[in-house]
């Protein structure tokens, strides 16, 4: 059964979506590509087995880079006011934009000994949680799968249980 969750990376791009889906044996990671969070250049797609996964969170944080970029479109576009509307007005709502995008929940998953930053849109809170919750589940899973004392222990009852029912006990 495959899981998937999409969710904004950025309000400037609302209309891309990535997304993750998990099932059994996968993880796989799409999330869009742009140039200041505005060009879209396609999607950066990522596929981890299970069994390279080891951990996944979730933090909030700031991005400073484009919270620094967005206060300078906001105040050239406010600056830019008195001579044009329209392009004052543009260029503010571009920072604020970048601003709000700025302030991200991420999820931190680390595979194969690397981290990889899925970051989401503060408002989305939500989504990220889901997303935590669905991959550790899946960690879960594969830790009882590949846990040899369990499994043969159930082997075990299970053969005790034919002989006894073979004897009529």
């Amino acid at each position: 059964m495959m899981n998937a969750t999409t969710f904004m990376t950025s309000y400037l791009t609302f209309y891309m979506k990535g997304s993750v889906e998990y099932d059994g044996n996968f993880v796989r990671i799409s999330r869009p590509n742009t140039i200041l969070k505005f060009i879209p250049l396609g999607m950066n797609k990522q596929n981890f087995p299970v069994e390279q996964v080891s951990s996944v969170t979730t933090n909030f944080r700031v991005s400073l880079g484009s919270l620094l970029w967005g206060l300078l479109f906001a105040l050239c576009g406010l600056s830019a006011l008195p001579q044009s509307l329209v392009g004052g007005l543009l260029f503010f709502a571009y920072g604020g934009l970048t601003i709000i995008s700025s302030l991200q929940t991420v999820v931190y998953l680390t595979a194969a000994g690397s981290n990889y930053l899925i970051p989401i849109v503060f408002t989305e809170r939500a989504k990220a949680d889901e997303i935590e919750r669905g991959i550790n589940e899946l960690i879960a899973g594969r830790y009882a799968d590949t846990n040899v004392r369990a499994n043969a222990e159930r082997s075990t009852d299970r053969i005790v249980d034919a002989i006894q029912n073979s004897r009529g006990v």
